[in-house]
């Protein structure tokens, strides 16, 4: 399946209707499109992107292999970053990267002294720098550079803020 090619095909639609595409997955036989927005995209936004995007994909027939489903939903807030462009929206924000092989293998910096990277595989850090093929995290005190070519898997940490209870000054 071509991805990319469903992706050319969807895109300047959601674009045409106030919304970006953040991804495209096919995964058994359901086709899943991530819409956001800023402000963030609705159950109404997805309702209709759906009901726009159901009729292309059959008449493009961009799906082979006959019955399959289409889901669309956002990417949520602790939405998977894949693309250089997915971190760099998420610059700012706690990230969890999980890389191929430990962190020593990729960090040519490393001191002898510095057992940080050794066999470490999981890292979580602020991002402060994203571009096509680096990030950058801030964690534990000092600035780790991974290569994005590196990554196995990489998320946003959603921390849920515990507002102020009701009746209660501060």
């Amino acid at each position: 399946m071509d991805l990319q090619k469903i992706e050319q095909v969807i895109r300047p639609l959601i674009e045409q209707s106030g919304l970006s595409l953040y991804d495209v997955e096919f995964q058994g036989r359901i086709l899943r499109v991530f819409i956001y927005k800023e402000g963030g995209a609705t159950v109404n936004d997805c309702a209709d992107t759906s009901r726009l995007l159901n009729p292309v994909l059959d008449v493009e027939d961009l799906v082979p292999g006959g019955r399959w489903e289409l889901e669309v939903s956002t990417p949520g807030l602790d939405r998977d970053l894949k693309k250089p462009h997915h971190f760099e929206s998420a610059l700012g924000q706690v990230i969890h990267v999980i890389t191929k092989e430990p962190l020593s293998n990729w960090n040519q910096a490393q001191s002898a002294e510095d057992k940080f990277f050794e066999k470490r595989k999981k890292i979580k850090g602020k991002l402060i720098k994203a571009d096509q093929n680096n990030l950058e995290l801030e964690t534990d005190g000092r600035a780790v550079n991974i290569p994005l070519e590196a990554v196995s898997r990489s998320y946003v940490d959603f921390e849920l803020i515990k507002g102020i209870k009701k009746g209660k000054k501060v």
